[in-house]
């Protein structure tokens, strides 16, 4: 069997992320062997797994009875991607064209490892949209492609991480949330400092890179319940669910540092001058509504501005 390892971090599921991704989906997902002309999925069983090939091949029979086509999946890509945007339904019966070796990811696991890295989310996407490319069914418009589309138009295409539509949906889920549950919830909203002049001096590659940088230097900090949204061109929030502003304030500082100390590289592995950022800081009230929540941290965000940058303002 080829290296595990090597096949995930080649595969189209994992495109454009960090090398250490593949070890932890290899970690969180199980290993299955099936032979030669052993069925994996049916349409009359649900499936709760997404497979990605590891050794071997597999075939989805696509079409009628009678009349069915097959489509080939070869080491580094994945089947069952359906089943997980559509609740367990299995669209078409895949089976072992010779002995393979599958990596199985639960549903579960699956979207905790998205929330983590979002551009999984959007790399399954890619996967989806090319598997119906291959078949010959009048899929267009098909319901399960809509359903892809509408969960992944909540992320930003540049650096993979939630966009301002989802925050316009989810922030007041998040306040009422912690409303009722008479939790504390802080908004962190930060921008890159002079970004207008980085873009000016390095070009608007490097701009998208530092944007990546900073994002990439975030989510290592962040905690499984804090959620980071990019709601402008170089400005993004953070939502930290259950903190205290002083437990707020220590993470703030430990983000603004790690963007500081973080290389920018762009697509050939040349370094680019670092960024910093500055971010402000809101404690969510009983009254507050969003706007009022997202004004008071972008009023926060102009004082770390104002006074000098590169630093955190409440």
């Amino acid at each position: 069997m080829s290296d595990p390892l090597k096949v995930l971090r080649e595969s189209s599921l994992l495109r454009g992320l960090p090398p250490d991704v593949a070890h932890t989906l290899l970690g969180r997902g199980t290993v299955r062997t099936i032979a030669n002309g052993e069925p994996l999925l049916s349409p009359d069983q649900p499936n709760q797994f997404l497979y990605c090939v590891l050794s071997g091949s597999l075939s989805v029979l696509v079409g009628t009875v009678g009349s069915a086509a097959s489509v080939p999946v070869s080491v580094g890509q994945c089947v069952g991607e359906m089943s997980i945007i559509d609740g367990g339904r299995v669209s078409a019966p895949v089976l072992a064209d010779d002995d393979a070796t599958l990596l199985a990811i639960d549903v579960d696991n699956f979207w905790r490892l998205t929330e983590t890295y979002p551009l999984i989310a959007r790399n399954l996407l890619g996967v989806l949209a090319e598997r119906m490319r291959s078949t010959n069914e009048a899929l267009g418009i098909s319901l399960h492609l809509q359903q892809a589309y509408e969960r992944w138009a909540f992320l930003d295409p540049l650096t993979a991480v939630y966009n301002r539509r989802w925050l316009d949906k989810t922030l007041p889920r998040y306040i009422d949330r912690a409303r009722h549950d008479q939790a504390p919830f802080v908004l962190a909203v930060f921008d890159i400092d002079f970004f207008k002049r980085y873009n000016d001096n390095h070009g608007h590659p490097a701009g998208d890179a530092a944007l990546r940088a900073t994002v990439s230097a975030v989510q290592i900090h962040l905690r499984t319940a804090d959620r980071l949204a990019r709601i402008g061109g170089e400005e993004f929030c953070v939502l930290l669910p259950d903190t205290e502003p002083a437990g707020a304030r220590i993470a703030a500082e430990r983000l603004v540092k790690a963007v500081a100390g973080n290389p920018v590289v762009d697509g050939h592995g040349t370094p680019l001058p670092p960024v910093t950022v500055s971010l402000g800081l809101a404690v969510a009230t009983e009254a507050m509504t969003p706007g009022d929540l997202l004004t008071a941290a972008d009023a926060a965000l102009y004082r770390a501005k104002n006074e000098g940058r590169n630093r955190v303002a409440e």
